[in-house]
């Protein structure tokens, strides 16, 4: 899905945002004296699109456009916005596109306020996690808000993203949580081949002699203190050497206790979660985000968290080929910008997943 959105993404991830007014919205909802006119921009149309696929995700876009401007976002707001329109990629869903709504400022200038729509596409909430040499996929950690997965989250600078994933069945998502046991099971296993290089490491970089070689060293140097000491100080002097005087095979263990305690205090963790959590518990999504040596227990509830799951590559096959299966709504804004202000209170109130769930396929 790497090209997916390439525009939209890339508008996404980065401030500079170019607000154009286009020609007005075709269909235009009725005015009321507190809306005012949609400018829409030049929509975007990469790769070849059969023209009643075209038509049918241009559709869904003008009724995503027309929830938005009658429902949700019906006071003091003129957003410049267009859709961007994707050919099917081998081996992916069917239906690609996008809409962006830019928010400029009263006067017309540019602000960091957009909000995205992204249609079968989660990719600005995915990343990856190994774990064990499993490639895993991780969602920002959510919440169910009025049945939908809801996500909040910082970008880079002052900018914050609130996003609604909207899907047919609210039960049925595009992913499965990975479980608590399996990820401590595998961060375990990392953990213990971890151990095991430090251990080859440390016997490949000590030698451990032969006893006769040991005590012959030993002697010698027994021997060189007296030769250079003598009565309190020789006694001094022995008794410090001889305090810590180590065989290597004592150094080599002491030294691969030092080096692996850290790994032994994250797999006593681990041991002790497996030990007396419940299998409810233990079933429930493992939401991490560091690496197992990082490990310091399970994130729930913590800011820039992560949920390991695995796609379900066959979510967005089969049915209609014409409809999108799942919407993904972000709302990107800079909380010390007061004209986002409004935005966001509109958003928070009026924001209703299920009036979406028309638009999408079963």
């Amino acid at each position: 899905m790497k090209r997916f959105y390439a525009v939209i993404l890339a508008t996404f991830f980065f401030t500079g945002l170019v607000h154009a007014n286009g020609p007005v919205n075709e269909n235009p909802a009725p005015k009321t004296s507190n809306v005012r006119e949609w400018q829409k921009e030049e929509d975007r149309i990469l790769g070849h699109i059969r023209a009643t696929r075209l038509a049918a995700m241009k559709n869904t876009t003008s009724s995503i456009m027309s929830l938005f401007h009658d429902s949700i976002l019906t006071q003091g707001v003129n957003p410049v916005w267009h859709g961007e329109y994707f050919s099917a990629a081998k081996d992916g869903p069917q239906v690609h596109f996008g809409v962006r709504c830019a928010f400029n400022n009263e006067d017309n200038t540019t602000s960091d306020n957009d909000l995205t729509v992204f249609a079968n596409d989660l990719s600005p909430l995915l990343g990856n996690l190994s774990v064990n040499g499993n490639n895993y996929t991780t969602v920002k950690a959510g919440t169910t808000v009025r049945g939908n997965q809801y996500f909040e989250f910082d970008m880079a600078g002052d900018l914050h993203v609130k996003a609604w994933l909207v899907t047919a069945d609210s039960a049925a998502l595009p992913y499965t949580p990975v479980t608590r046991k399996e990820y401590l099971d595998q961060a375990r296993k990392e953990l213990e081949g971890l151990k095991d290089v430090v251990i080859a490491d440390v016997r490949g970089k000590i030698p451990v002699r032969t006893a006769t070689e040991q005590e012959a060293e030993k002697q010698q140097m027994l021997e060189q203190l007296k030769n250079n000491y003598s009565g309190a100080e020789l006694e001094a002097r022995t008794r410090v050497y001889l305090h810590n005087y180590m065989k290597d095979e004592d150094l080599v263990i002491q030294t691969i206790a030092r080096n692996v305690a850290g790994y032994n205090t994250t797999i006593r963790l681990i041991d002790n979660l497996l030990r007396n959590s419940t299998a409810l518990l233990l079933a429930q999504p493992a939401v991490v985000s560091v690496t197992a040596e990082n490990f310091q227990g399970f994130e729930d509830g913590k800011a820039g968290a992560t949920t390991l799951v695995r796609m379900n590559s066959a979510y967005f096959t089969g049915g209609d080929e014409q409809t999108p299966k799942c919407l993904l709504i972000c709302w990107r804004y800079n909380p010390a910008d007061a004209h986002s202000a409004g935005i966001d209170s509109q958003l928070n109130a009026n924001f209703d997943g299920q009036s979406f769930q028309a638009l999408l396929a079963k």
